[in-house]
């Protein structure tokens, strides 16, 4: 006799239990994590990369600059009292070492496109107009990227023939005189257009291709630091904001050069005993660490650290980037934060 069928009682599953998707959402999350921390990281290690091929094409254009004029340009810095912040001749100063409390503050955040790219109309650096400007000589230069030579004081007339209300103040943007005419139109005077200038036209020394390395030099916070605007975030004052380089950051790049006497630019800094300042005595451009060998002996920084480099000793100039962090304590070589870890650095001769 057939025994009929019987349904089998061992139970079907019918989905996933809840640990099994915890466990499951745990490792979705793990993973997600995983590649977020590579991204991140490839994403850092691309923006250093980039940051050290611009910092190497500055180089090259200030290493052009030194041969077309015999000299680097000069330290600009907000150093004229009582201008505000934003005005045109805000952080476009020539600066001397004497004019800081120490080197270790000696450096400019707008030499690099001022001298290097050339923002500034003819009453500025003798070259270029603004494009709503009055019709009148020079409106065919238009883009205004380049520059005149600076002539023998490195800064447009500001030292060696200033503007007759600066005459007691070498070095002020609001001195400089291109022309080096005896009763020049002032450096706002509404007629720049209607300058004269004549002559060879460098640069620019620099190619940006992108123009979210170009900033505005807005202000600075009650650290220091400078408060930068790029162009696409639509400040109506952008025009007039002294211009920063960027690295792939957003950060200015900083620009440090050999420290020259007074303001010739072509002379060294005695350090007082057997030679002269030189950039291997600031303690930010200091390499976190040395191969073996390479440390030389210089000025102790605040924590009694005096290793560098030779190659910062013989330096003409060097430009700095405060990395991923943007972030750099200018006392010491070793920071305890390790804001100096990622500093990027590139010197020149």
């Amino acid at each position: 006799m057939r025994t009929p069928n019987r349904h089998n009682t061992t139970s079907h599953r019918q989905g996933f239990t809840l640990t099994e998707l915890l466990t499951v959402v745990a490792i979705i999350v793990l993973l997600i994590g995983s590649v977020t921390v590579a991204i991140g990281a490839a994403t850092r290690k691309a923006q250093r990369t980039k940051t050290q091929f611009l910092m190497g094409s500055i180089a090259s254009g200030l290493g052009q600059f030194q041969t077309d004029f015999g000299y680097l340009p000069p330290v600009l810095m907000a150093r004229q009292g009582g201008e505000a912040a934003g005005a045109r001749g805000f952080a476009r100063d020539v600066t001397t070492v004497g004019q800081v409390s120490s080197l270790q503050q000696w450096f400019s955040y707008t030499t690099l496109a001022e001298y290097l790219i050339g923002y500034g109309n003819r009453s500025e650096d003798g070259y270029g107009v603004r494009l709503a400007g009055s019709a009148g000589p020079g409106t065919k230069e238009n883009p205004p990227f380049g520059i005149r030579a600076p002539g023998s004081d490195g800064a447009w007339g500001a030292i060696d023939a200033p503007q007759n209300a600066y005459a007691a103040f070498p070095g002020l943007y609001r001195a400089r005189n291109p022309n080096r005419d005896a009763t020049p139109l002032p450096v706002n005077d509404s007629n720049w257009n209607s300058i004269g200038i004549e002559g060879r036209v460098y640069g620019p020394y620099l190619e940006l291709t992108d123009e979210k390395l170009l900033g505005g030099l807005k202000g600075f916070d009650a650290q220091g630091n400078p408060i930068v605007v790029t162009n696409d975030q639509a400040d109506p004052n952008f025009g007039n904001y002294p211009k920063v380089l960027l690295d792939y950051w957003g950060t200015p790049i900083s620009y440090y050069r050999a420290p020259y006497a007074g303001t010739d630019l072509r002379s060294e800094l005695s350090n007082g005993s057997d030679g002269f300042v030189n950039l291997g005595d600031v303690f930010a451009l200091r390499p976190w660490d040395f191969a073996t060998g390479q440390e030389v002996r210089s000025v102790a920084d605040a924590s009694g650290d005096d290793y560098t480099v030779a190659n910062l000793k013989g330096a003409a100039f060097a430009l700095f980037s405060r990395g991923a962090d943007r972030l750099f304590d200018r006392n010491v070589r070793r920071d305890t934060q390790e804001f100096n870890k990622d500093n990027i650095v590139e010197s020149g001769r």
